[in-house]
């Protein structure tokens, strides 16, 4: 096998329209810089069969640009789009690249999705020159990281707020990529936790452009490329505690906040590199699937009508919409198409990508699925989707299962999400993922 790492800057301009705080995302672009983004991509090839896994440091790409994305860097390396990864680290102090929220009701910033894609074209271009024989180590380690943000209310609901005894998905990835000189051409790790905690008008990568950087320093050399998992459920530790008047909290975050739980990670990541990784033979192989999640019963005319006379928010602006396709081909879609991807990187290492806000349980499914070896289970690839959460959430509530809106679809996803996911799995594995 043979691999290469490259990077490039994807750094904003000023006043550029920020992603990931509805109202703070109304008011004003970004005022300053705090750290900067990148994309980090790994090109790998291996008996004809090739394939390009990226990193941004962005919230998500709406599905329609991470196609163009794929397209053009498809055409300049000659890959398929199922032969390409692109997975958002979900950062919430970011610029703008998605149709999330009111987003959608704003022309997209093709200026700046030109300097992405400018930007992913020549770090794509110089890792493929850049490839040379690796082999490949990885192993499994765990995170405290990630901490629930569905606290029980007593009443079958949940509220949101810390609650450290509620599943998430520890799991830490790690794959190492050596040159024939033992020096490492590339470093693949995930975690599964939102990096959302800090807010503000300053452009960062949020924890995860702190563990990149910190792992470079380990390693000596740029190589690191944070891959974000099935997050969608948890929140950082080193905000987990603030009080309110009734109980603990979530507190706003601190740049130092950030910096410790990208250490921490970074940290975790190291000790199991030091601690001893497992070889594992090269073997590449692509797959992509599309599954079609079910939603409950899609709104009349009437229903959407009563969310447009109730609110003057999102909430209508959607509807209206909505209303607007009913009027238009008397039906509204019934399912939500989500992509799921699986790259297989050797033996036992293998990534499966979901399409949306995957939560910590569906993630832990993912990596049961598999018997042996390191799995990756990533969310935030390849196009937005919406929260994928699980039949629980979905009779409890709570915003995972009640923000479906904010993501353009008519109504929440169905009880039984889990069967769905199964049988996408099935999919990637009837072509080749093992």
């Amino acid at each position: 096998m043979k691999a290469g790492y490259a990077k490039a800057c994807i750094t904003p301009p000023l006043g550029t329209r920020m992603s990931g705080f509805g109202g703070r995302d109304e008011q004003k672009g970004a005022q300053g810089i705090h750290d900067d983004l990148f994309v980090r991509v790994l090109y790998i090839e291996q008996n004809g069969v090739r394939s390009l896994i990226a990193g941004f440091d962005l919230l998500f790409f709406a599905r329609e640009h991470a196609d163009r994305l794929k397209g053009a860097v498809g055409r300049e390396l000659d890959l398929s789009p199922r032969s390409i990864l692109i997975n958002t680290s979900h950062t919430h102090v970011g610029p703008c690249v998605d149709r999330w929220g009111h987003n959608a009701f704003q022309a997209p910033d093709y200026a700046y999705l030109d300097r992405v894609e400018d930007a992913f074209i020549a770090a794509a271009r110089e890792a493929m020159g850049r490839a040379r024989h690796v082999t490949l180590w990885a192993g499994t380690t765990l995170t405290r990281v990630p901490v629930s943000r569905r606290k029980p209310d007593g009443k079958g609901g949940v509220e949101w707020r810390p609650y450290p005894e509620g599943c998430v998905c520890e799991h830490l990835p790690v794959t190492l990529l050596m040159g024939a000189d033992r020096k490492p051409e590339c470093c693949l790790f995930s975690v599964s936790c939102h990096p959302s905690s800090i807010g503000g008008y300053e452009i960062s990568a949020d924890y995860p452009g702190v563990a990149c950087a910190e792992l470079d320093k380990q390693l000596g050399q740029a190589c690191s490329l944070f891959l974000q998992g099935a997050g969608g459920d948890a929140k950082p530790s080193s905000v987990a505690n603030g009080r309110d008047e009734v109980d603990v909290a979530w507190r706003s975050g601190t740049w130092e906040d950030v910096a410790k739980a990208g250490r921490e990670v970074a940290d975790a990541v190291w000790q199991i590199i030091q601690n001893g990784l497992t070889e594992y033979r090269p073997q590449l192989r692509v797959a992509m699937t599309e599954m079609a999640w079910p939603l409950e019963s899609v709104p009349d005319r009437e229903a959407l009508s009563e969310h447009v006379r109730a609110d003057n928010g999102l909430r209508a602006k959607v509807a209206r919409g909505q209303l607007e396709l009913l009027n238009r081909w008397n039906a509204l879609p019934d399912k939500a198409q989500i992509l799921a991807q699986g790259i297989q990187l050797a033996e036992g290492i293998r990534l499966v990508a979901i399409e949306g806000e995957l939560v910590g349980e569906l993630g832990l499914q993912i990596v049961k699925a598999f018997a042996k070896g390191v799995t990756f289970p990533l969310a935030y690839s390849n196009g937005t989707g919406l929260y994928l959460p699980n039949s629980r959430m979905l009779k409890e509530g709570g915003y995972e299962a009640d923000s479906f809106y904010e993501y353009g679809f008519p109504a929440r996803l169905r009880t039984g999400v889990e069967s769905c996911l199964d049988d996408g799995l099935v999919q990637l594995k009837q072509q080749g993922i093992e």
